[in-house]
């Protein structure tokens, strides 16, 4: 079984990529998304944070307070590593578990959905990468459009991400998305026709 990473910087539309192939019957896992729900209300890791950090670190509504874990982990290399022995780990365990099941029920790809791939150097564990882009006018359009964000902040936003250029080059598989939606969907199908998974 495949395993596709998509990825793609802030405008590119690699959440519509990713919404395609799933609406096209395949997994995608979302570890971020995934680690959010953990740390909501309810969430799997939220009895752990409590006992290892204690209740303070817990909102009234039940879910993780952010910021503070944030400033704490940020200070304390060892605090960090205990959340992600409760956090981090559990995740990795949950998508392991996902893989086992799909691969048994005889899928021929599993899908994840990552923005930062070439930013935390994770594109190795990966079988196949697929890079989302667009030219940098198109996405800050884009961002503005769908945010409401300052053109100056997007800046910001995209110059903290790798160079599309680098992720080009170093990709299996570019998908570019200067068009509407049709063309980018038409592109998603030429790429999974590429690796004969439709």
């Amino acid at each position: 079984m495949l395993s596709i990473a998509v990825t793609g910087g802030i405008g590119s539309g690699k959440s519509l990529v990713s919404e395609y192939i799933r609406e096209a019957g395949f997994t995608v896992i979302d570890a971020d998304a995934m680690s959010r729900a953990m740390t909501s209300a309810g969430g799997k890791a939220i009895p752990y944070i409590r006992e290892n950090f204690g209740p303070e670190f817990i909102n009234e509504d039940g879910s993780l307070n952010r910021a503070m874990m944030r400033d704490l982990v940020f200070r304390d290399p060892r605090k960090k590593a205990l959340l992600e022995a409760g956090t981090t780990k559990v995740v990795l365990e949950d998508i392991e578990a996902i893989r086992r099941e799909r691969e048994q029920s005889g899928d021929r790809a599993l899908f994840f959905d990552i923005p930062l791939l070439y930013e935390t150097g994770t594109e190795s564990d990966y079988d196949v990468v697929w890079a989302v882009t667009a030219d940098y006018e198109v996405r800050a359009a884009r961002v503005m459009a769908r945010d409401g964000i300052d053109a100056s902040i997007i800046d910001l936003i995209m110059g903290s991400q790798a160079d599309e250029e680098y992720k080009i080059s170093r990709a299996d598989y570019v998908i570019i998305n200067n068009g509407t939606t049709g063309e980018l969907m038409s592109r998603v199908d030429d790429a999974l026709r590429a690796y004969d998974l439709i």
